[in-house]
């Protein structure tokens, strides 16, 4: 069942009743589906990744959906890169101890 637009529906004046923490958690409320049926398995680290952009940036990628797959590939890309950074220099920590 598809999820219910009234939900992923989001203003700006909407937003701009919130405080920043408000905001971010409605942001991520309303990205993290969009999110799951692109990166189901990373969905939650993505849109972590996606919530550091500015609340407007993230507006434009709730209304614009093939920019927001491009982000959420973009985004995945680089966590990818920092998990193989990241286990290159555990190997490397591994080897030289």
């Amino acid at each position: 069942m598809p999820p219910d637009n009234r939900e992923n529906c989001l203003s700006a004046e909407e937003l701009a009743e919130l405080n920043p923490q408000q905001r971010k958690a409605r942001l991520g409320q309303v990205l993290l589906p969009l999110v799951q049926e692109h990166q189901p398995i990373l969905a939650v680290h993505v849109t972590k990744a996606l919530l550091e952009l500015e609340d407007d940036e993230v507006l434009a990628l709730l209304e614009n959906r093939s920019r927001l797959e491009r982000k959420i590939e973009d985004a995945t890309a680089e966590l990818a890169r920092q998990d193989e950074l990241t286990r290159r220099a555990g190997l490397r920590r591994h080897t030289d101890g």
